[in-house]
């Protein structure tokens, strides 16, 4: 057992961190038919909440007390008061700024239930109309969450990069989670004609959203020297074209989706929650569409160590110096 009766700890309820005490350990075997679970639990009380909160956890949920996962518990608190003020400027768009900040959302495209989810005009409802909307809450599995942690601590405060161009790109995974559900028996009850749907959504979501929305800071600049390296490859060179592919979402002729991989994807659905809330997407169709993510999210969460980069590169001096102005 990894963790010992009263041991202080931090244990994942929902997307945060908290710090709670181990009051009983036990090892569940598959005969003990508890809630279909296996393998090492906790019992665990969180500090200053009621008793009633007490529950049994794995060790998945479950990280060690120490100044490491403590500045991840930070960081997991950061993040979520960014996108609560987000959600506020996303709900009065008139008083929101005009290109969000670091890993913030856009407005999504109409998708309607019945035969399928169907993109139509973007729209801007009254506020009455979007509190009637249906709430989207996307479960990111505990392993992604630490993964966005990581990531946010390479690039933020170790000032490190995700290796681009990537692979497997974003366009490669979502064709392996294709070829994943065709050879899954179970997946043949789910509609082809919907499936291709979410992850065209996702797609266009990713492509138009990275430029602006799905990247720290520090990431920038490598942005705009990949669109400066490939539009002198396919001969796009001056101001008003680089303009027209930053708009686009196109870098050099080339999609997003072609060059970034797992980690800028990953990213879209911390996003994704806010860019749906600016939709007109009925019951059935958030029901739908949680369900398709939830998938995705899992096979995600499956091929990790296949998908996101083990190791981030570090920039020149130069490629420092420019990034801080």
């Amino acid at each position: 057992m990894q963790y010992a009766v009263n041991e202080k700890i931090l244990c994942f309820h929902g997307p945060l961190l908290y710090q709670a005490k181990v009051l009983k350990a036990e090892d569940w075997k598959s005969e003990d038919k508890k809630k279909g679970h296996t393998g090492p639990h906790y019992f665990v009380h969180y500090q200053g909440w009621k008793q009633t909160w007490d529950e049994w956890v794995p060790e998945s949920r479950m990280l060690k007390y120490n100044d490491e996962n403590l500045a991840r518990q930070k960081a997991l608190q950061d993040t979520q008061k960014a996108e609560q003020q987000r959600q506020r400027e996303l709900a009065n768009p008139s008083t929101s700024a005009s290109s969000g900040g670091d890993v913030a959302g856009e407005r999504g495209r109409r998708v309607s239930g019945g035969r399928g989810l169907k993109r139509g005009r973007d729209a801007v409802e009254p506020d009455e109309e979007y509190q009637k909307r249906p709430e989207i809450r996307i479960q990111i599995p505990d392993v992604l969450k630490l993964q966005l942690v990581d990531d946010w601590e390479n690039i933020t405060k170790n000032q490190l990069l995700v290796p681009v161009p990537r692979e497997p790109t974003v366009n490669m995974i979502l064709q392996e989670y294709r070829d994943h559900l065709s050879a899954r028996p179970e997946a043949k009850q789910r509609s082809p004609a919907v499936v291709e749907e979410v992850l065209a959504g996702l797609k266009l979501y990713f492509d138009k959203s990275l430029g602006n929305n799905l990247l720290y800071k520090y990431e920038r600049q490598q942005f705009v020297e990949m669109r400066k390296r490939f539009a002198e490859k396919e001969g796009a060179k001056g101001s008003g074209a680089e303009a027209t592919e930053y708009d686009s979402g196109l870098i050099g002729g080339i999609e997003p989706s072609a060059l970034y991989g797992a980690e800028h994807l990953l990213r879209l659905f911390v996003n994704l929650p806010g860019i749906i809330a600016h939709t007109t997407m009925d019951v059935e169709s958030v029901a739908i569409l949680k369900e398709h993510i939830a998938d995705f999210l899992q096979f995600l969460a499956q091929n990790k160590k296949r998908f996101f980069a083990q190791q981030y590169e570090a920039a020149s001096p130069a490629y420092h110096r420019i990034s801080q102005i």
